[in-house]
């Protein structure tokens, strides 16, 4: 099939993300983590702890969904929700020393499918193309 006739930015950049997360699907598996787990992992391993509505507007992820995989990812062992000292209504999500052993992991598996991706391409390329979809991102929001 030739590709070059969907000359559709949405319709590539949808294409590329699913290519990402189906190589990033291949790689957690053995690690008993999925694509969906990551914003949350990189965002607490960033900032040590959110709430949940800190990680839904950060992540831009709808709040039934980020409920749904935070269940998850508690159920795997993965986040803990301790209660917030200043406001006892408010619960912090933090990672687990599980999580917190595997971010290394995950980052340099990451950081491989990256690389595999932008290969052969102008060294600057990527830091453009990051700037241009956040960009359009901004555009569209």
């Amino acid at each position: 099939m030739d590709f070059n006739r969907f000359e559709s930015a949405g319709f590539t950049v949808n294409w590329c993300a699913r290519l990402f997360e189906r190589r990033m699907a291949e790689v957690l598996r053995p690690l008993g983590l999925t694509p969906a787990y990551l914003p949350a992992l990189f965002t607490l391993s960033a900032v040590g702890g959110a709430t949940q509505g800190e990680l839904t507007k950060v992540s831009a992820i709808q709040q039934p969904t980020m409920a749904l995989t935070l269940r998850r990812m508690e159920r795997d062992g993965l986040i803990t929700r301790v209660q917030d000292e200043e406001d006892r209504r408010r619960a912090i999500i933090r990672l687990t020393p599980r999580a917190e052993e595997l971010m290394p992991q995950v980052e340099e598996l990451a950081r491989g499918i990256n690389e595999a991706a932008f290969a052969g391409l102008p060294t600057e390329a990527p830091a453009q193309l990051l700037a241009l979809l956040l960009q359009t991102a901004r555009n569209l929001e």
